[in-house]
């Protein structure tokens, strides 16, 4: 029998992504700053910012679990102007979750064009929000009402 698809989104869910500049890693921090000024962007476009990244508390242990009983995909966006955010992903990905296997990552700006399950995902952008608007697939809000963290959606999603 074939394990329904569970797509999991990486920032915000899987990674640590900074949501304030000074949640950036220390020690790439004055790099982007400056970066960040000198070109008039967002700290998300800074090159090389992704593999500094490290998972969130429970990620790689929920997905070790959740690997039981789906078929897992990592379904994220990267930012258009970071052109090195697309490799430093498959990067991290092969660092912190090897148990995936290879080609297990999707990067796109349209979740909502993928079938599946199940779309694990901190944010209503990229689509996420209308994944649920087909039958039998549903969006987890991660950070959100009863799935705050890692353990309740292994609850919900194995039982």
């Amino acid at each position: 029998m074939t394990k329904p698809i569970l797509y999991i989104d990486m920032d915000g869910v899987v990674v640590n992504f900074p949501e304030v500049i000074e949640d950036v890693p220390f020690e790439i921090r004055q790099k982007c700053i400056d970066w960040c000024n000198t070109n008039q962007k967002h700290h998300s476009d800074f090159p090389g910012l992704f593999s500094h990244l490290s998972p969130k508390k429970g990620a790689t242990e929920a997905i070790t679990i959740l690997l039981e009983r789906y078929s897992i995909l990592l379904l994220s966006t990267a930012p258009w102007g970071n052109i090195s955010a697309w490799s430093d992903k498959r990067s991290w990905v092969e660092t912190y979750l090897p148990m995936l296997g290879r080609k297990c990552l999707i990067l796109s700006h349209r979740k909502d064009l993928n079938r599946g399950r199940f779309l694990i995902d901190d944010r209503e952008h990229n689509g996420a929000v209308s994944f649920a608007d087909y039958d039998g697939q549903e969006w987890i809000h991660f950070g959100h009402g009863d799935f705050v963290e890692w353990s309740q959606i292994v609850d919900y999603l194995m039982s």
